[in-house]
């Protein structure tokens, strides 16, 4: 088999012959030689994946199958699509849907109600997958067979081809991950056939795919310069190959038109109004998104019941978009037209090696340009890197793929939404990925003619995993943090812990006491290394378990957080052991109690006493960001403030002169103090910014409170003696 260097099936590795098989001994076939056996394989995986995995996983524990539920249920209400609302999808899928929901209604219901739509919906997502899997084998099987159709040699040769990329291909995780929660392997199926088929030769069927394809989730329609160039190619006979191409054209359209028909028949507004929404949508998660500021994923806006709805879009756009349009129009114009490079008896697009290898060219620099991007569109991709290099180096780029979508869906939209630097640096490095893809695809149609790319595609996938693999170590201990400031922002008993992480809190002991399992699991991540928390009640359970008196045996005094079915029980063995000597109510978060369990023991002064009957039992200064310093004050209300006094956090220079600072109501204005409950404990941040053109030097950090008068309360520290300008100082700041 004669093949130009620069379009190798496999360049990194080559498959070694089979031997010839020996008349004394049977040929047993090897267990992955056999693809009905690997079909076999694949489809029991996916079925049992749909039936034993929760779409939506651990972290999300949602995907589209509860959206689809949602729009399909509406029809207990005599309410269907395209009928009485509009989507943003075209009508086959949503009827689909709908059909589904019909059908698992004649199940009585599991515990969950999901179980029987998503079974049912999601058994034709693993037909359709199952397809794609046939397909991909029958394509790769085509592009290794080009050429020496009657050596025997070359026949097993492409069998190992074919088999390994569809091998390959069923190993990856994405379309997994996509089957069960999106509905994008159907319109796969559809780009796949209509390629397969115009391999064949078979024009009208993939036309007739390309069209049905289109009314799944449009992207198929992709494939339609892909077809039109193949058939240019195809023939000497320029005429020909124009009345192939408008053949092609009209019978895609009249595929579409005889679906669309009904509708177009009943309700055409409801057609046109998803027109106008899939056009007015705004971008996301991708580049374009980025520079128009917008971090969130795709929202189609809009009441679905309004045929003369306009409000698609959630975010203004501020790109020249006509411009895009034409420029990657023009580039992709630019490519389509060159010849490629080859010199074989099949030339140009007549290969299916070069067929294949423009169309993955056209998907990729359809995502490049497309406003937006969701982790479900690698699907549309992953089967041409791995078609047309089932190496080391198809492998590379579909994981990275993979690990970006992870980082982005549902690390970023889950754990870490206020992350936006983590997007930004996924929408990045997907961006050079895709770019270095656009590369790959051209090198096969016009390597001879690429050879000033020779290094940068040879070391693409190494560079980019690196670069990928640096950032991952680089920013994980920051992904740390944002995920943790998350989970306890979120937790009700937030001011508690963040209290408890004071330096204040700290010197009266460093033992807390829990008697909540679930409460130990929550703030062991946050306090585990300032205190050694134990879990008390145990000895009620487990014989073994420590008693409350071996428990506190060894401190002087412990903090206490009681909740659960043994906090009773424990605060009367406590009570047994000493006594209690302050209790702060956090209100839903619970109340943490000081217990001095040997004689003698007494608690810490507040830091400050303030006039208003308000005690300021312990703070933190941190810095947060580029030029902010976080200040959090743990106000303790002993009695209750007649009026609403301001609270003031504020930056000095080293001569007393302020620089920054920030002043409100507690909680940013949220809980003024008339209505604060004595003896509750309130967390209140202040976030100062700070000026850019601050000299480096050491500052300090005050805070206090001032009434409408604008003056400032007294507030006198342990000693009783009244600070300085009536303002508590808090520490100081180092700027470099």
């Amino acid at each position: 088999m004669t093949e130009n260097t620069a379009t190798a099936p496999l360049e990194d590795e080559q498959l070694p012959s089979a031997p010839s098989p020996q008349p004394s001994a049977p040929h047993l076939p090897s267990p992955i030689s056999s693809f009905p056996l690997l079909l076999v394989l694949f489809l029991a995986f996916r079925l049992l994946t749909l039936l034993l995995l929760r779409p939506g996983g651990f972290i999300r524990d949602y995907s589209d199958f509860n959206m689809y539920l949602g729009v399909a249920a509406i029809s207990d209400y005599g309410l269907y699509p395209f009928l009485h609302y509009w989507l943003e999808w075209p009508p086959p899928v949503p009827w689909l849907m709908v059909g589904a929901y019909k059908l698992s209604l004649l199940f009585p219901p599991w515990t969950d109600h999901r179980l029987w739509f998503t079974l049912i919906l999601g058994s034709v997502f693993v037909l359709f997958e199952t397809g794609n899997f046939v397909l991909l084998y029958r394509i790769a099987r085509r592009i290794d067979g080009e050429q020496g159709a009657g050596d025997t040699q070359h026949a097993t040769r492409n069998t190992q081809y074919a088999t390994r990329s569809v091998v390959l291909y069923a190993l990856l995780f994405a379309p997994v991950y996509a089957m069960l929660g999106f509905f994008d392997a159907i319109a796969l199926f559809f780009l796949l056939l209509a390629l397969d088929l115009i391999l064949q030769g078979r024009l009208l069927g993939s036309a007739v795919s390309v069209g049905v394809g289109f009314l799944v989730k449009l992207t198929p329609i992709i494939f339609l310069p892909v077809a039109l160039r193949r058939l240019w190619d195809e023939t000497e006979d320029r005429r020909a190959g124009l009345r192939d191409g408008a053949l092609y054209l009209v019978t895609t359209s009249l595929t579409i038109l005889a679906l669309l028909l009904p509708f177009l028949l009943i309700q055409p507004v409801w057609l046109w109004t998803t027109v106008r929404s899939i056009a007015g949508r705004s971008s996301w998660e991708t580049v374009w998104a980025v520079l128009e500021g917008y971090f969130g994923y795709g929202v189609v806006g809009g009441d679905r019941l309004n045929p003369a709805e306009t409000a698609f879009a959630v975010h203004a756009s501020t790109l020249p978009w006509p411009l895009i349009t034409l420029g990657f129009g023009l580039l992709y114009l630019l490519l389509w037209t060159r010849p490629a490079d080859d010199s074989s008896p099949q030339r140009g697009y007549r290969r299916p090696r070069n067929v294949v290898a423009l169309t993955g060219l056209t998907v990729t620099l359809f995502l490049l340009y497309s406003k937006g991007y969701s982790p479900q569109f690698i699907v549309y991709l992953l089967p041409f890197v791995i078609l047309l290099f089932p190496d080391a180096r198809g492998v590379t780029y579909s994981l990275l793929l993979t690990l970006l979508n992870v980082l982005e869906q549902p690390i970023y939209f889950v754990l870490v939404p206020d992350a936006r630097w983590l997007l930004e640096g996924v929408v990045l490095a997907r961006w050079l990925t895709l770019g270095a893809l656009l590369v790959e695809f051209g090198w096969v149609l016009w390597g001879a003619s690429l050879r000033r790319l020779t290094l940068l595609r040879r070391y693409a996938p190494a560079a980019l995993a690196t670069l990928v693999g640096l950032g991952l170590i680089v920013t994980t201990p920051a992904l740390g943090r944002a995920y943790a400031e998350r989970r306890l922002g979120e937790d009700p008993s937030a001011s508690l812990i963040g209290y408890l992480g004071t330096e204040q809190a700290q010197a009266e002991t460093h033992v807390l006491l829990v008697t909540d399992q679930d409460f130990l699991r929550r703030v062991k991540p946050y306090l585990g290394g300032d205190y050694d928390v134990r879990l008390a009640g145990g000895d009620a359970l487990y014989a073994a378990a420590p008693t409350v008196a071996d428990l506190v045996a060894d401190a002087e005094k412990v903090w206490v957080v009681a909740g659960g079915e043994a906090a009773g029980r424990v605060e009367r063995a406590l009570n047994a052991q000493g006594r209690p000597l302050l209790a702060y109510d956090f209100g839903e978060g619970g109340t943490l109690e000081l217990f001095g369990v040997r004689g003698g023991a007494a608690s810490l002064p507040p830091v400050a006493r303030l006039t208003s009957g308000t005690n300021l039992i312990g703070y933190t200064v941190e810095r947060s960001g580029r030029g902010q310093v976080r200040v959090t004050l743990y106000w303790w209300a002993a009695g209750a403030p007649t009026q609403s006094y301001t609270v003031f956090a504020h930056v000095l220079n080293a001569d007393g002169e302020f620089v920054a600072g920030h002043d409100s109501f507690p909680v940013n204005g949220t809980v003024p103090t008339q209505t604060w409950v004595p003896g509750r404990v309130y967390a209140d941040t202040h976030l100062i910014q700070l000026p850019d053109d601050l000299p480096p030097g050491t500052y300090r950090v005050v805070a206090g409170m001032y009434d409408f008068d604008l003056t400032r309360l007294i507030a006198t520290g342990p000693d009783g003696s009244i600070f300085r300008n009536r303002a508590v100082p808090l520490g100081e700041i180092e700027l470099p």
